[in-house]
């Protein structure tokens, strides 16, 4: 995997760029401690800032975490 230069519009990250680690074609998951955790996904558009060219993630509020539902997940070890 290579860093892709992101850009993401929309939710807390509106306006702000990143350099992550991220699977061709994979959106991203925003888990912070410190705001609700948000789902950007991968547009098909670009944006260039400078020299850099940005791949736009847009936030979508009506998203969930990646992966199995809710009540899937093992009960407590005992």
């Amino acid at each position: 995997m290579a860093i892709t230069h992101i850009y993401f519009e929309g939710g807390a990250r509106n306006g702000t760029t990143a350099g992550w680690n991220v699977e061709p074609g994979a959106d991203i998951y925003d888990d912070n401690i410190f705001r609700p955790p948000e789902l950007y996904r991968r547009t098909n558009r670009t944006k260039v800032i400078g020299r850099v060219e940005y791949v736009i993630f847009r936030y979508d509020p009506m998203g969930t975490r990646p992966g199995p539902g809710p009540g899937s997940a093992p009960g407590p070890r005992r």
